[in-house]
């Protein structure tokens, strides 16, 4: 006990814990300065001898020396009056807490907020193509590259970027280390394939892109079939995760394993049909579906051409793209996703689409079973997590969907179509600005795709009420993909808010030539037809369009005035009762984001049949969901508010709510609710009503004489 009182009066045990801690913080702060100076890799291990060497150095310092107001002295030359090591131990006490508190801040630094590329994470960049045959050895190129992604990915250990980001660095001249900081990872994965004849030679080197050093390469050379190109895959894959000491679970070792086909002629067709699945356009995507089909004639076991022909066909069922009806694009996906999985029940992939072909039939619990053994099976797939955020995006949970969609990102950080839908979600909550840019950067990532034009049209036409800068934004989508219907109908729209129906007649003849049975087609000739005053034409196609899509409020809206106006109360009140039993069955009607646009139409009809304390319900629980929603956007209630004041007989809170959507920027169907909504009529003789739609109006005009402006000019 004596000698622990003695250490602790010379302060030997607060050196031992100042010590440690310092080292702790030097060797920290070394590990940084070793990177930035790209300094030798034997700096570190130098400094941690240096830092040994010192500690019994300091030891014996604190035990034989001591600290006096005059200096430094030996220990035994101090009176024992005239010891000032109590003092002493407090200074130092203050500096352990100062140093402690250094090496908390740090270490939360380094866990929460430091971002730099996880340990465990990789890419697998272009392999080169150096073959005198470019064509097939390209796509044999691409496919190598694209199994090697699809194995890796299975590995839940691992984060691995998605092809659509890596094949960004084909031919480029970064360096690996800007690539890997870009795509956020450690590792990288570079090679090349060269084929002559039937003989194949692939390379492959495993590279640590921070300090910048091969960790592995090998060359393969085998006779070219598709047991050897898949062998060799393995191997790598194989070597990869030893190389990285990843462990694997049973299942995953069962994966890497499998053998997707036996059909070289097969495999080659199938990586045409994703190629141009991957374009996303009409076009691309019956090509691909002809690949695909093609592949599985030339083998009728081959999996994943099963699930690239089910996807192909539910992205031909996308409501702009407007390839395919929906319920066409369900019946013939269905077949092609069970055969997958009868096939492979292992294929994580196919769960994917599986979720994907549930979302779309409303068998929303289905979609999120199928989705969850998808990321089981393959956690580093960025389309489920797309997938699931659009589950998730459909069952009204926009921050979940948000989560899902950065994860998409994270694994695909240059995915267009992960942005475009991170996009979206951002345009639907609100969040405008931050939207808009999402649409652009989709735009610089994919100059082609065009969807993201058509959406930073909608933005300046629904959100800033700017239709002729949607104008020029719906010219280059239509350009870009010249064989959607939807592409081409929905610019009429904004024409005929600038009062030109000739205009507008063009693009709603495309649309119609193109897909007359597809939605926004069907709506624009609808809208064109009432905007010329052609009641009989308008009728026609408001039925049609009921017909087509029966809890469409639009058509149904049409249909109502036109009742309305013949009288035919209990034909409009059996016509909604059929689309929405959800707002006429219950003792209390059940509005939600989804209904309320009828919800409110329907209620002017039950007043009409004087059962208005149902009515005063409808209007009542549509207020209620509008105050959850956005004024502006796509998924704006515009002017629903001002619309139901005027029913429920409140004429000033429906003109302040009319005024605010007007001064700030609704534009969007102005005419087809001013001229048409008979449950304005109440309001429409107000003064001040007038007012601001004489405002309205010569602000569009203003916007007609710059589109006339941008006509002349070429731009459209």
């Amino acid at each position: 006990m004596g000698l622990v009182s003695e250490l602790r009066r010379r302060n030997v045990l607060r050196m031992v814990v100042l010590y440690v801690i310092a080292a702790w913080l030097v060797m920290q702060v070394a590990e940084v300065l070793i990177g930035l100076a790209n300094l030798p890799g034997w700096t570190g291990p130098a400094t941690l001898v240096l830092l040994a060497i010192g500690f019994p150095i300091a030891l014996l310092f604190s035990w034989f020396y001591e600290i006096t107001p005059e200096g430094i002295s030996l220990e035994k030359d101090v009176e024992p009056a005239d010891s000032i090591t109590h003092i002493t131990g407090r200074r130092l006490d203050f500096i352990v807490i100062s140093l402690l508190c250094a090496a908390v801040l740090l270490f939360a630094y380094d866990k929460w907020w430091m971002t730099g590329p996880s340990e465990e994470s990789i890419a697998v960049l272009p392999f080169e193509n150096t073959s005198s045959d470019s064509e097939s050895a390209g796509f044999l190129a691409i496919g190598i590259q694209d199994d090697l992604l699809t194995r890796l990915s299975k590995i839940g250990a691992l984060k691995v970027i998605s092809r659509t980001s890596a094949d960004r660095y084909r031919n480029t001249t970064m360096s690996l280390h800007d690539i890997a900081r870009e795509l956020g990872v450690s590792k990288v994965v570079e090679g090349g394939v060269q084929r002559a004849g039937n003989q194949i030679r692939v390379n492959v080197q495993l590279i640590d892109a921070e300090l910048d050093e091969h960790i592995w390469a090998e060359t393969y050379d085998r006779r070219l079939t598709a047991e050897n190109v898949f062998d060799i895959q393995s191997e790598i894959v194989e070597t990869i995760v030893r190389e990285l000491e990843t462990n694997l679970t049973p299942q995953e070792t069962l994966q890497l394993t499998a053998m997707p086909t036996r059909n070289f002629d097969a495999y080659t067709v199938y990586l045409k049909g994703m190629n141009q699945a991957g374009i996303e356009s009409v076009e691309s995507l019956n090509a691909a579906v002809a690949y695909f089909r093609q592949a599985i004639e030339l083998d009728e076991n081959f999996a994943l051409a099963y699930v690239g022909l089910a996807d192909a066909y539910l992205t031909l069922g996308a409501n702009f793209l407007g390839g395919l009806q929906t319920a066409e694009s369900n019946a013939l996906a269905e077949p092609a996703v069970v055969r997958a999985l009868d096939l492979d029940s292992n294929l994580g992939q196919a769960h994917a689409t599986l979720g994907f072909l549930r979302r779309n039939q409303g068998r929303l619990d289905a979609a999120e079973a199928a989705f969850e053994q998808a990321i089981r099976l393959q956690p580093n797939y960025p389309r489920v997590f797309r997938f699931y955020g659009r589950l998730r995006w459909q069952q009204d949970r926009p921050e979940e969907a948000l989560v899902f969609f950065e994860k998409a990102l994270e694994l695909d950080p240059f995915s267009a179509t992960a942005t475009f839908d991170r996009a979206r979600i951002h345009d639907e909550m609100g969040r405008f600005d931050e939207a808009l840019d999402g649409y652009l950067r989709v735009i610089e990532i994919e100059p082609d795709h065009a969807f993201a034009y058509v959406y930073v049209a909608a933005i300046h036409f629904l959100v800033y009420g700017r239709a002729d800068e949607s104008l020029v934004w719906y010219h280059k989508a239509a350009q870009n993909d010249a064989l959607s219907p939807s592409l081409q109908a929905a610019q009429s729209i904004a024409y005929l808010e600038l009062d030109d129906p000739e205009s507008a007649r063009i693009w709603v003849d495309r649309g119609m030539a193109l897909g007359p049975d597809t939605f926004w087609a069907m709506w624009s000739s609808l809208c064109l037809n009432l905007y010329l005053g052609d009641e009989n034409a308008a009728q026609e196609d408001a039925r049609a369009m009921h017909e087509q899509f029966p809890r469409n409020w639009g058509s149904l809206y049409v249909l109502r005035n036109f009742d309305i106006a013949a009288g035919r109360y209990d034909v409009a009140r059996s016509r909604y009762a059929r689309a929405f039993p959800e707002l006429s069955e219950p003792e209390i009607p059940q509005v939600s984001p989804a209904n309320y646009f009828a919800a409110v139409d329907f209620a002017l009809v039950l007043i009409h049949l004087e059962q208005k304390e149902r009515a005063a319900d409808l209007l009542d629980e549509s207020l209620k969901v509008i105050k959850t929603l956005n004024r502006h956007g796509t998924a704006g209630y515009w002017i629903t508010d001002a619309r139901i004041y005027a029913m429920q007989q409140r004429p000033q809170l429906a003109i302040d709510a009319f005024g605010e959507a007007v001064n700030e920027g609704w534009r969007v169907l102005s005419w087809f609710f001013i001229d048409h909504d008979p449950g304005l009529d109440s309001i429409r003789g107000e003064p001040k009503f007038q007012e601001l739609h004489e405002q309205l109006k010569a602000d569009l005009a203003a916007q007609a004489r710059r589109t006339g402006d941008l006509k002349a000019s070429g731009e459209l």
